[in-house]
């Protein structure tokens, strides 16, 4: 079974437990995320594969799941690279020296904006004046520990995420729910997560599964934009 199925097959079976007074292992959640993203803002440079499922509810009443495939490059405090493949969608975006560029490469055109030189600036600034989200932003930001807030959490024990012993907590804030499988172990890598939307009809989901590359060969030039044939260049405006 594919490891996405799986984790919905697992969320949907932790809505039950959720509720409940169930107890589990000795480190809270909180402790056990908190680790996992002191860990990656400890890194000075990495890279991660994602593979991201969203579902869309068909006219027929079925759910159609759509797929993202997206690759990541980070350089501390000021670099990135992001690219992003799936139904429509075949983009990227980079952050080098204060500079934010997103390139749409089916339409072969491009916006740069001028931004903060942190990663954590920047993807406040975008979403703040553009309404910019940066894809999969949890595992970009330096303090996201700092920023998660959630009124209830639980922690359900380990499990094999493909062969990894995971920690699996959750969370709510009562709207959404975050269930992370966090690799146990020296290295606390977030192996996989899911966002369930309690506010959406039939508790919309977006299920992510991550492959950490730990040895990948990062240099400066694959945070250097360079602007492909023909390509044009667009205005970006504010959002308000």
């Amino acid at each position: 079974m594919k490891l996405y199925k799986r984790l919905l097959s697992a969320t949907s079976i932790t809505i039950l437990l959720f509720g409940t007074s169930l107890v589990a292992a000795d480190q809270t959640p909180k402790e056990i995320l908190k680790k996992a993203f002191k860990y990656v803002q400890g890194m000075d440079k990495y890279a991660f594969k994602a593979v991201v499922i969203d579902h869309e509810k068909t006219e027929d009443g079925s759910m159609k799941e759509h797929r993202f495939d997206t690759s990541v490059k980070v350089e501390r405090p000021g670099k990135f690279q992001i690219n992003v493949k799936g139904p429509n969608r075949d983009r990227s975006n980079y952050l080098n020296n204060g500079v934010y560029t997103m390139i749409d490469h089916q339409f072969n055109y491009y916006g740069q904006i001028k931004a903060d030189d942190t990663i954590d600036g920047t993807l406040d600034y975008i979403y703040e004046e553009y309404g910019i989200r940066s894809p999969l932003a949890q595992l970009l930001y330096s303090k996201m520990h700092e920023r998660a807030k959630f009124s209830k959490s639980k922690n359900f024990g380990t499990m094999m995420v493909d062969g990894t012993e995971c920690d699996y907590v959750a969370f709510s804030n009562g709207v959404r729910e975050l269930h992370v499988w966090i690799a146990t172990g020296s290295e606390p890598l977030i192996k996989a997560y899911s966002i369930i939307d309690r506010m959406e009809e039939d508790d919309y989901r977006i299920n992510t599964s991550i492959t950490w590359d730990v040895d990948a060969k990062i240099s400066d030039s694959d945070f250097v934009f360079k602007a492909p044939k023909g390509a044009e260049k667009i205005s970006v405006e504010s959002s308000y």
